[in-house]
């Protein structure tokens, strides 16, 4: 199904096929989502590692739940600090 591209983005095509890098729209636009879906996974990798991490530390008592008067009251005292808040 054709879709209307904006001038923008079919400059960009054109651009890529005119530096001989690609033959085509759908090469570029090929290698354009395979790099988009390598990147999630690069994120979605990246976040499973930290939070094993994090499991690890809560294993071995290595980290301890916030305490959320005390995040606030930090929180209310930088702002006051920082003439933001009363």
């Amino acid at each position: 199904m054709p879709y209307p591209l904006p001038p923008d983005v079919s400059e960009r095509l054109q651009a890529c096929i005119a530096s001989g890098n690609y033959k085509s729209e759908d090469e570029v636009l090929r290698e354009a989502l395979s790099a988009l879906e390598q990147r999630d996974r690069d994120k979605l990798r990246r976040w499973q590692e930290g939070n094993e991490i994090a499991m690890e530390q809560s294993r071995q008592n290595l980290s301890r739940p916030l305490n959320d008067d005390v995040v606030l009251a930090r929180l209310r005292e930088r702002l006051a600090a920082e003439g933001i808040s009363d």
